[in-house]
């Protein structure tokens, strides 16, 4: 029996016995021969039966569950202010165009879409957000956005599902650093509680001869206020056209090989659910640096 069911509905979220009441039911559930659980809940417009190995399946077998969860694809969340180019992001990552995208400063996804796509061999969920911060008058209003991006967030790490590999903070070169820190404490701290890798993505940087100059410039600003990342990638979202400057399509081309290559190098390959798994990566998978190429 597992009596951390009994216990933790008595505890204080955060609190010392809760934090324990969480290890102890992660330790049976490890140890269990074979598990299956049925649970369905809804989020805006989209049901848990959608996302890939949420618990509305059948859970496999502990010793499985890896094996299974990279068969199917490690889920990727990507999220961020609206315009900033989050579908377009997807589209440059998976080579192929998934995601609609929009010219237009207001968003142009409703809704938490998922799509799979595979780099070097391996597998990926890639799942695309509303954008957070648009006024009443847009797609999304911004704290409809909120609540479905929790509630995306909480269902991909409740006991059961698939978990997170990997969160895709995306942002505007034109943003300053301390406007960043809202959503990634409302996010990655809160609902996530830093149990995740997260990585950044700065896009609009098509003008700069150098993308990488504007980490340069602000890496010091995002770690004094508190914000610790994975990874980074400086990049442009433009799509070619005819008579585009070379300069553009270069940065094109990188910002590609870019992107690919930070997915493949920082999502975890053991995601981790709220039921508190603390292995998040496999040991002994090379890991690439920036500018190595994948194919």
């Amino acid at each position: 029996m597992d009596i951390s069911l009994y216990v933790l509905p008595l505890c204080v979220e955060g609190s010392y016995l809760h934090r324990v009441a969480l290890d102890i039911s992660s330790i049976l559930h490890d140890n269990q021969i074979s598990s299956s659980q049925h649970g369905e809940c809804h989020h805006d417009q989209q049901s848990v039966a959608e996302i890939p190995g949420s618990s509305s399946q059948l859970s496999p077998p502990p010793s499985s569950s890896n094996r299974e969860t990279r068969a199917r694809g490690r889920n990727v969340v990507i999220f961020g202010e609206t315009g900033v180019g989050k579908s377009s992001i997807i589209n440059i990552i998976a080579q192929q165009e998934l995601a609609a995208t929009s010219n237009d400063a207001t968003g142009c996804t409703s809704r938490s879409e998922h799509y799979l796509a595979e780099i070097s061999s391996q597998r990926f969920v890639l799942f695309d957000t509303a954008g957070l911060n648009e006024g009443t008058e847009g797609t999304v209003p911004a704290a409809k956005a909120e609540r479905q991006l929790k509630s995306l967030l909480r269902q991909l790490m409740s006991p059961g599902s698939d978990g997170i590999g990997l969160l895709v903070y995306c942002v505007r070169n034109t943003t300053a650093p301390h406007a960043l820190a809202r959503d990634y404490n409302t996010f990655y701290v809160g609902i996530c509680q830093k149990r995740v890798p997260i990585v950044v993505v700065v896009t609009g940087l098509e003008g700069e001869t150098r993308m990488e100059d504007w980490w340069d410039t602000n890496e010091e600003k995002v770690k004094n206020h508190d914000m610790q990342f994975a990874d980074h990638a400086c990049v442009t979202v433009l799509q070619e056209y005819p008579g585009i400057p070379e300069v553009f399509t270069h940065h094109i081309k990188e910002s590609s090989e870019i992107l690919r290559n930070l997915i493949v190098n920082n999502c975890s390959d053991l995601a981790l659910t709220t039921a508190g798994s603390s292995v998040l990566r496999e040991r002994g998978a090379p890991r690439r640096h920036r500018g190595q190429r994948t194919e």
